[in-house]
């Protein structure tokens, strides 16, 4: 038996899981030696568990909804050109040279869908951070900008004026005090304007959200009708709608700038989108009752490995990791 193969000797189910998605890729191999085919009859008569495993591993394959969700992944990039493997203990495939198995040919499909857009804003703009990064610039004008992990913006300071365009992702503003000068942050959606205060601006696939640490803010759609914010007022505001001023701690906003992401009964859907901006890959929900799911707690986003490994254990979700790039959570 090489280093590679299967055990058949664990009884644990994370470790029959395992070895139940690594025969499902070696079976489809273009070339499967008889002394391999054998060895997996051998494994999978071994115990109903291994048999149930697999099972449930072609099924989990051939879904509908599966192949819809590695779809719309391609909606939603996370890559960047540097990306490199995330070391994830758990559930890793262990695929034979030269094997060109249906589930590596998917996510690498993904992957190259994905792995553009990201490089193409940072070629882009004038400021930008790689996935995992962030990073704190100081403009022209004396006000400091902290980009969050994949995040792209241009800076215009000329003549007088002070403009700032998020093309993608999210940054903290902590703006100097000019009377004269507006600082203005537009989003994909959202205008806001300011004389001297401390607010983020974060884009989402659907709406961009402003909220505010101190001072006062002017935000709004296509600079029409602007909403006023206080410190600790937040807003989101989409392509067809702003929505109503909500009142809430600043510090949920402000905490992945001390290594963190709070949630408080939000649905799993928005958790993985949050927890998928500091890392490099896709994670993708399988089905609607998962994406429902509420989650509260505070986690790492400086690994998210451990944060999957905390909501697996709370939550009744299992995660299987079919490339260190591609995550899916059924």
């Amino acid at each position: 038996m090489t280093e590679n193969q299967p055990s058949a000797d664990s009884d644990k189910p994370d470790a029959i899981s395992e070895q139940a998605m690594t025969w499902f890729v070696r079976l489809r191999a273009e070339s499967v030696a008889a002394d391999e085919r054998r060895l997996f009859q051998i494994w999978h008569q071994a115990a109903p568990a291994h048999r149930e495993a697999y099972a449930e591993i072609a099924a989990f394959w051939e879904d509908a909804d599966f192949h819809a969700t590695l779809d719309a992944a391609t909606l939603s990039p996370q890559i960047s050109l540097n990306s490199k493997p995330v070391n994830s203990p758990r559930r890793r495939l262990g695929i034979a040279p030269g094997a060109k198995p249906l589930l590596a040919a998917a996510a690498c499909l993904v992957i190259a869908a994905l792995i553009y857009q990201p490089a193409l804003s940072c070629w882009q703009a004038d400021y930008c951070t790689a996935v995992g990064e962030i990073k704190t610039v100081q403009l022209s004008d004396g006000s400091q900008v902290t980009l969050n992990s994949g995040t792209a913006l241009n800076v215009n300071m000329r003549n007088g004026r002070r403009h700032v365009q998020l093309v993608r992702g999210e940054a903290f503003f902590e703006v100097q005090h000019d009377s004269q000068h507006p600082f203005q942050v537009d989003g994909r959606y959202s205008n806001t304007r300011v004389l001297g205060t401390r607010f983020v601006v974060k884009e989402d696939a659907d709406s961009d959200t402003v909220s505010v640490v101190n001072g006062v803010v002017e935000v709004s759609r296509d600079r029409q009708n602007p909403a006023t914010l206080n410190a600790n007022d937040s807003v989101e505001v989409g392509a067809r709608h702003q929505g109503e001023i909500r009142h809430q701690p600043a510090d949920n906003a402000t905490a992945w700038l001390k290594g963190s992401v709070s949630f408080d009964n939000v649905p799993l859907k928005k958790v993985i989108a949050e927890i998928g901006r500091y890392r490099r890959g896709s994670l993708i929900i399988r089905n609607q009752v998962s994406q429902d799911m509420k989650v509260s707690g505070r986690f790492d986003i400086r690994d998210t490995d451990k944060t999957l490994e905390s909501l697996q254990q709370t939550l009744p979700i299992r995660i299987y990791r079919f490339t260190p790039w591609l995550v899916v959570i059924a």
